[in-house]
């Protein structure tokens, strides 16, 4: 019995552990987005990358998996 109540405790970690997971990346995604979006909008790189704590080469990496060519 009493290590049903641990396995169960333990799934529900898990669980709470793998939501989070997609939460942060879905996060993540979001600053890589609107940070490649800023740099476009004419935003400084070094300013973003300064911000968002993406380097500036990891920017424009970013910008041409999104098919942009990011100002150096």
């Amino acid at each position: 019995m009493e290590t049903e109540k641990n396995l169960a405790s333990l799934e529900l970690a898990v669980q709470r552990l793998q939501e989070t997971e997609v939460a942060l990346n879905a996060a993540r995604a979001d600053v890589e987005t609107e940070a490649v979006a800023a740099v476009r909008a004419g935003a400084d790189a070094r300013e973003v990358a300064a911000v968002c704590g993406i380097s500036e080469a990891d920017l424009r990496q970013l910008g041409a998996d999104f098919g942009e060519n990011l100002p150096r």
